[in-house]
């Protein structure tokens, strides 16, 4: 009898270790929200770092089945919980990079979120963090590219001949009419925006879209620091496709 308890226990405490795997404990938090809504899936393990300094769980609502409706962010063992949304697919987790952006000596923590996924849309978001969780601002690439894209259009039958100029740049795209039914009067870059590091830069690629399907090649935006914030400081045009 006493051979068939010790193995029931120790199978207990397998299968309760399997389970540990799988679902996160709560990390403490320092902001005083320890506790978890009756409403809430147990917070699930997103992404971490190799030396499991940073990490990011996910807050899941059971109502809220396609998105992590909070984050918990931990930093060195400390915990902080941001309102910020991250789709519930594993292929679009988290990414996490350490990195000193503005050569200060300390490293930033670059999180790249995806809000929202699917054919011919991608919705990206970044958070840069100092190790005492302070938020450096981020500015949207959208704008700048806007206010600094220059399109030509030229038709001539059936063909449409676009110039795409940015910063002394320019670049020539050509389509036959017929390629859709629904050019765009102006060129948007509202539907696919990536972030990401590249040589040691944060980047943000947004494909310029003329219509359903047809592009005119990838704004890359790069960043800088601005007065303790960072800026879209060069925009380059590429029709090598993407390139995070």
């Amino acid at each position: 009898m006493k051979k068939i308890m010790i193995v029931t226990m120790v199978g207990a405490i397998l299968l309760s270790g399997c389970g540990a795997n799988n679902q996160s404990s709560s990390p403490v938090k320092i902001d005083g929200n320890a506790s978890t809504p009756a409403t809430s899936i147990p917070n699930t393990l997103l992404s971490e770092t190799l030396d499991k300094k940073i990490a990011i769980y996910g807050v899941q609502e059971k109502s809220q089945k396609d998105i992590f409706s909070s984050l918990d962010v931990v930093i060195n063992g400390e915990t902080k919980t941001f309102n910020w949304i991250n789709v519930t697919n594993p292929s679009f987790y988290p990414q996490i990079s350490v990195i000193d952006l503005d050569a200060d000596g300390e490293d930033e923590i670059v999180i790249v979120l995806t809000k929202g996924a699917g054919t011919g849309v991608h919705d990206s978001e970044v958070h840069v963090l100092k190790s005492d969780f302070t938020e450096i601002s981020v500015s949207d690439p959208r704008e700048s590219v806007l206010s600094n894209l220059k399109v030509d259009l030229k038709t001539d039958k059936e063909i449409r001949q676009y110039t795409v100029s940015v910063d002394g740049q320019e670049h020539l795209f050509e389509f036959s009419e017929s390629d859709s039914n629904d050019w765009f009067e102006q060129p948007t870059v509202q539907n696919i925006l990536r972030f990401g590091i590249k040589d040691n830069q944060l980047i943000a690629e947004l494909p310029i879209q003329i219509s359903t399907g047809n592009y005119l090649g990838d704004a890359i935006i790069r960043y800088a620091f601005v007065n303790g914030k960072l800026e879209p400081f060069k925009i380059e045009i590429t029709k090598e496709g993407n390139s995070l």
